[in-house]
C-alpha cells in the first residue's frame, strides 16, 4: 500500500514536483522499474500493417519517454536473497518469538515484499548500513516478507512498504521507520538515537527522524515495581498481617472475571493467514454406515443383482481398502453432504464439468455471512477492513495449498479459469518475433490466446506430446529462433494442461523447468500450466513445478462458489505484463481530462479490475476446509485413483456376444504407470457389434433418464477430441460452411478412409496407410478408400472427491445391459 501526500500541480507543470510519494525518491530521480511508484502517460502510435494493428505504449518517466518493457533479473539469486549473511530470516510467529522477542539486544526488523520495487531499490543501501560492525554489536537484524506473515504484519501496524521496526526484548515495539531509498541515509543516525537512549520511548518527528520522548512503559513498570517492593519492605507489619489473613482462609483479591460470552482459542503458526474462530468445539464423530438395502444403490432389488454387487464390492474393498473412501467415512459423508440433494438412483459423474459442493460447506459459508459484516474493501472502515483482511488471508491460504512461496508467487482473482487465461494473453509481452507454442490437447480457452500473439505480429504452433519431448531433450531441432536484428529480448509462451479435460491424460510437469531452460539471453521461454482439470483431484507443488502462470477454477475444485478463478503468477513475471485497461481499484491516481494515471503498487491490485468478488473469495476457505476434512488432496487422489482404475478395467472388458468390445476408451488407462499419466476421466465411444460407433447423443439422453450425470461432445477440447476420433481439421473447417444455423448440431460426418478397416481411424493411421501402400505417394487418391461415418464427440465420465463405488458399479451395469448387442 502506498500513502501519498502533496497535491497535483497544474497540467502544464508536469515535472518532478508533480507528486511526492512517501514510499520513494523524488520523481526526477526515479527510473522504472526500480521504483514502486509509476507515473504513466500514454501516447498510442498506431502503425497499420496488413491484417495487423500494432499498438505501442510509451511510458513517460522523469520527462523521458521509454517504450521498452520492464525487465526482470535473470540471476538465479533474487534481489531479496542477496547478502543473506547480514540477516536472520523470520517466516513464522514462533521464529519471531525466538529471534526477536527472545533476543539479547534490540532487534531491527525490515519488512519487505518481493513485488515491491521500492523495497528492491532501498535494499542494497540498507544492507550497506547493516554491515556496520558497531551497529551489529548493538542491534540484531531480521527481515520478514509480509506475504509470509500477512496477518501478523497487519497486527504490527505495517500498512506501507518499505519499513523497519525496532523491538526491545522484554518491552516490545519501540518505533517503526519508513525506509524508502531516499531516506535510507538517515537510518544509521536513527538507530544510533535508539542505541544512545536505552529505556526510552520513541516517536518520529514530522521529517521522519527518531526522537526520544521519555521513559518507556516497560521502564516505568520496572520503577513502579521497585517502588512497591521498597514500600512493602518499610512496612513489614502490614505485609505480615496480609499474609496471615490469606493463610487463615480470608478473602484474597480475585483476578478480574472474563467478559461474559467470550472464550479464548489458541492458534499455531500453521494457521497464519487463515481465519480463526473465537470458540472451539470437538468435531462430531463420523459413523461408517454399511450398505444393507439394494433400494438405495440405484439398481432393482434383485437377489442375483444384489449378490453380484456385494461380491464386486467385497473384491474392490479387498484390493483398495487403504485408498478408497477416506477410511470408510464416505459411507456416511456422501448421503449427508451430497446425496441429500440427489434424487433416488441418481449418480453424479461430471466432476470435470463441475465439482459438487457439500452441505456442511454451505452451512459454514452462510454462517460466516450471517455473523459478520463485509463491505467494499477499498476503505478503512470496519466492514471494509474485515473484507480486506479476509481476502488477503485467502490469497495466502491458496499459495500455501499449492506450496508456493509468497515471495515468489502472487494470486490474482479472476472471474474464471478462462478469465485467468485471457489475462495472460492480454498482458503478455508479445512482439513480432514471439511464438505461442501449445500442446494440441489444450482447452479452447488456451487456444484463444493465439489471437493476441497474432495481433502483435507473432506466430503460433500446435504441437503433440512427442514433439515436446524431442524439444525439451534437444533432439528435434525445435527451438524457435527470433530474427537477429532485434536488440530487445523476445518473450515466447508455451502452454500445456497438467491434465487434459477430454481424456484425462496427465502431462509431465517436468516440462516446466525443461522448457524454461531452452531460453537464451535474447529469447526467453515462459510457461503457462492450465491446472483447472488437474487440481480437483491431484496435488500441485509449485516449489517443484515453478510455472510462470497457473490458472485454476474453484467450482471445479469444490463446487462453490462459481464464477471465480485465479491466476497464480510469478512475481518476476509481473513487471513484464502490459496491462492496458485500468479502472476501479487498480489505479491510485488518475485525471479525467488528461491521459494520466498512477497504478497501485501491489501487483494483484494492478491486475484485478474493479472490486473483486469478495464474498465468493471469503467462501473459498470453507471449500479448502472440506478438502482437509477428507484428509487432504493426497487422500482424494488415492480415492479417485482406485475408482478410476476399477471402472476402466470393468468397462474395457465388456464384450458383445460376438466377442467384439463394447467400448473404445481413450487416454492412457492401460499404461504400466497409469496413476502417473492418467487422471480421473474415462472418455469413450459405445461400439455396436459390427464395430461402428453408437450415437453418443442417444447415450446421453438415455443415461440421463436412468439418473447418470455425464457429459458428451468434444468437451471444448478440439485438439484432443479430433485426434482420438481421427478427424482431420480440414474436415471440420469444411463442415463449418455446411451448417445451416446456430442450432444445427452435427454428430457424425461422412469422410473418406482406407478400405478394409471398420475401426475409428486416427489421422496418423490414415497417413501411415498411405505411406505403407505400394501406390506412388504423388497419387494418394489411388489408395483403396471408402466413405465412413466418424463421430464429432464422445462420452466423458469424470470422478471426484465424492464419487462412490456405487456410482461406478451402476454405470458398468447400465452400459452392460443397455448396449450389449444393440445396433440402434
Amino acid at each position: 500500500m502506498i500513502r501519498w501526500r502533496g497535491s497535483l500541480q497544474p497540467r502544464a507543470a508536469v515535472d518532478s514536483k508533480l507528486l511526492t510519494p512517501v514510499c520513494s525518491t523524488p520523481l526526477a530521480k526515479r527510473s522504472h522499474p526500480s521504483c514502486s511508484c509509476r507515473f504513466v502517460r500514454h501516447n498510442h502510435i498506431v502503425r497499420p500493417t496488413p491484417g495487423i494493428v500494432q499498438t505501442r505504449t510509451l511510458i513517460k518517466t522523469a520527462g523521458v519517454f521509454d517504450s521498452s518493457p520492464a525487465t526482470t533479473t535473470t540471476d538465479t539469486e533474487k534481489w531479496w536473497q542477496k547478502n543473506k549473511d547480514l540477516w536472520i530470516e523470520v517466516k513464522t510467529t514462533q521464529d519471531f518469538d525466538r529471534e526477536v522477542l527472545g533476543a539479547d539486544r534490540p532487534v531491527a526488523v525490515e519488512w519487505f515484499a518481493s513485488w515491491c520495487h521500492g523495497c528492491q531499490k532501498a535494499y542494497p543501501e540498507i544492507c550497506k548500513i547493516v554491515q556496520d560492525s558497531e551497529l551489529r554489536k548493538s542491534f540484531k537484524f531480521v527481515k520478514i516478507c509480509v506475504d509470509d506473515m500477512q496477518a501478523f504484519a497487519r497486527a504490527q501496524g505495517i500498512t506501507a512498504l518499505p519499513r523497519m521496526s525496532v523491538y526491545q526484548p522484554g518491552e516490545g515495539l519501540l518505533v517503526t521507520i519508513d525506509v524508502p531509498a531516499s531516506r535510507v541515509k538517515h537510518l544509521k543516525m536513527n538507530l544510533n538515537v535508539i542505541k544512545m537512549n536505552p529505556g526510552q520511548a520513541f516517536t518520529l518527528d514530522p521529517n521522519g527522524f527518531v526522537v526520544a520522548v521519555g521513559k518507556s512503559q516497560a521502564a516505568k513498570a520496572k520503577e513502579d515495581k521497585a517502588k512497591a517492593i521498597e514500600e512493602l519492605s518499610a512496612n513489614k507489619g502490614g505485609l505480615f498481617e496480609h499474609l496471615m489473613k490469606v493463610a487463615k482462609g480470608g478473602a484474597a483479591t480475585a483476578p478480574p472475571a472474563s467478559p461474559v460470552g467470550t472464550s479464548i482459542s489458541s492458534g499455531s503458526d500453521s494457521d497464519e493467514g487463515q481465519a480463526t474462530s473465537t470458540t472451539t468445539r470437538s468435531p462430531s464423530p463420523v459413523s461408517v454406515a454399511s450398505v444393507s438395502s439394494s433400494d438405495s444403490l440405484g439398481w432393482p432389488a434383485s437377489l442375483n443383482l444384489g449378490a453380484m454387487y456385494n461380491l464386486d464390492k467385497a473384491g474392490f474393498m479387498q484390493r483398495y481398502r487403504n485408498e478408497y473412501g477416506y477410511g470408510g467415512a464416505i459411507e456416511a459423508l456422501y448421503p449427508a453432504e451430497v446425496g441429500v440433494r440427489m434424487k433416488p438412483r441418481e449418480h453424479y459423474m461430471d466432476y470435470t464439468g463441475s465439482g459438487v459442493y457439500c452441505q456442511s460447506q454451505l452451512d459454514a459459508v452462510f454462517q460466516e455471512l450471517r455473523t459478520n459484516m463485509f463491505g467494499n474493501p477499498h476503505s478503512a472502515n470496519p466492514s471494509s477492513t474485515a473484507t480486506s483482511n479476509s481476502v488477503e488471508d485467502v490469497r495466502l491460504q491458496l499459495l500455501r495449498y499449492f506450496n508456493a512461496d509468497p515471495a515468489e508467487y502472487l494470486v490474482v482473482f479472476t472471474r474464471s479459469a478462462t478469465g485467468a487465461l485471457k489475462m495472460v494473453g492480454e498482458t503478455f509481452p508479445w512482439s513480432k518475433d514471439s511464438q505461442f507454442r501449445y500442446l494440441r490437447e489444450n482447452h479452447n480457452s488456451v487456444l484463444g490466446i493465439r489471437e493476441y500473439a497474432l495481433q502483435h505480429g507473432g506466430a503460433f504452433q500446435a504441437v503433440d506430446e512427442r514433439y515436446v519431448e524431442e524439444w525439451v531433450h534437444g533432439t528435434g531441432g525445435h527451438d524457435h529462433v527470433p530474427s537477429s536484428g532485434s536488440e530487445d529480448v523476445t518473450y515466447s509462451l508455451f502452454a500445456f494442461p497438467a491434465e487434459d479435460n477430454f481424456a484425462g491424460v496427465k502431462y509431465p510437469l517436468s516440462w516446466v523447468r525443461d522448457i524454461q531452460k531452452r531460453s537464451t539471453d535474447k529469447h526467453k521461454w515462459m510457461v503457462l500450466v492450465d491446472a483447472a482439470a488437474y487440481v480437483p483431484t491431484q496435488p500441485l507443488d509449485l516449489s517443484a513445478t515453478p510455472a510462470d502462470f497457473v490458472d485454476v477454477a474453484f467450482y471445479k475444485m469444490f463446487g462453490y462458489p462459481t464464477g471465480l478463478g485465479a491466476l497464480i503468477v510469478k512475481v518476476d513475471a509481473v513487471p513484464l505484463l502490459r496491462k492496458v485497461f485500468w479502472g476501479g481499484g487498480t489505479v491510485a491516481l488518475a485525471t479525467s481530462r488528461e491521459n494520466f494515471h498512477v497504478l497501485k503498487c501491489k501487483p494483484s491490485d494492478k491486475l484485478e479490475d474493479g472490486t473483486v468478488a469478495f464474498l465468493d473469495i471469503i467462501a473459498l476457505k470453507h471449500g479448502f476446509a472440506m478438502i482437509q476434512k477428507l484428509g487432504g488432496i493426497n487422500k482424494i487422489q488415492q480415492h479417485v485413483g482406485a475408482l478410476t482404475e476399477w471402472t476402466y478395467e470393468r468397462l474395457s472388458n465388456l464384450r458383445h456376444t460376438n466377442g467384439q468390445p463394447m467400448l473404445a476408451i481413450f487416454g492412457k488407462h492401460n499404461h504400466p504407470n497409469r496413476r502417473q499419466v492418467q487422471g480421473a476421466i474415462i472418455n469413450f465411444e459405445i461400439l455396436k457389434p459390427d464395430g461402428n460407433v453408437f450415437s453418443y447423443k442417444t447415450f446421453e439422453r438415455e443415461a440421463a433418464v436412468e439418473g447418470f450425470h455425464v457429459r458428451t461432445g468434444s468437451e471444448c477440447n478440439p485438439g484432443a477430441c479430433y485426434t482420438y476420433l481421427g478427424v482431420e481439421e480440414t474436415e471440420v473447417e469444411d463442415l463449418a460452411g455446411k451448417k445451416e444455423g446456430c442450432d444445427d448440431d452435427v454428430e457424425f460426418i461422412e469422410v473418406e478412409r482406407p478400405a478394409g478397416d471398420n475401426k475409428v481411424i486416427h489421422s496418423s493411421e490414415l497417413l501411415r496407410s498411405i505411406m505403407n501402400s505400394a501406390v506412388n505417394l504423388g497419387h494418394p487418391a489411388e489408395v483403396a478408400m471408402k466413405w465412413v461415418q466418424v463421430p464429432l464427440g464422445s462420452v466423458r465420465v469424470s470422478l471426484g472427491h465424492m464419487s462412490t463405488f456405487e456410482d461406478c458399479w451402476c454405470l458398468v451395469d447400465f452400459i452392460s445391459h443397455k448396449y450389449r448387442d444393440r445396433m440402434e
